[in-house]
């Protein structure tokens, strides 16, 4: 192989590569696949932990509702509910405790 054969081989391997990355770009930019964070929703996970290899648990908030769920290839099951404290309320400071 000659030198011009290599490095048209090496051009064509980039070209080929900045096509796939910019496919990958336009498909998470335009798809609707990605969430988006200007959504003020009342839907909002606030935590999770992995449970084992294939299953992890979330805790979701849901208005004034939290919900602790588990999640796997084959389900969700919701373990618990509960409700949250009142938002407006104002925190106890240590001057009220006296």
């Amino acid at each position: 192989m000659d030198e011009l054969s290599i490095l048209r081989s090496v051009a064509a391997l980039l070209i080929v590569l900045a096509l796939l990355a910019g496919l990958f770009w336009g498909l998470r930019r335009f798809s609707g696949l990605t969430p988006n964070t200007e959504n003020k929703s009342d839907l909002k996970v606030t935590s999770w932990r992995p449970f084992d290899g294939r299953r992890r648990l979330a805790v979701i908030r849901w208005g004034d509702e939290e919900h602790l769920v588990l999640t796997g290839p084959t389900g969700d099951t919701r373990i618990s509910s509960r409700k949250l404290a009142a938002q407006n309320a104002a925190p106890e400071t240590p001057e009220d405790l006296s």
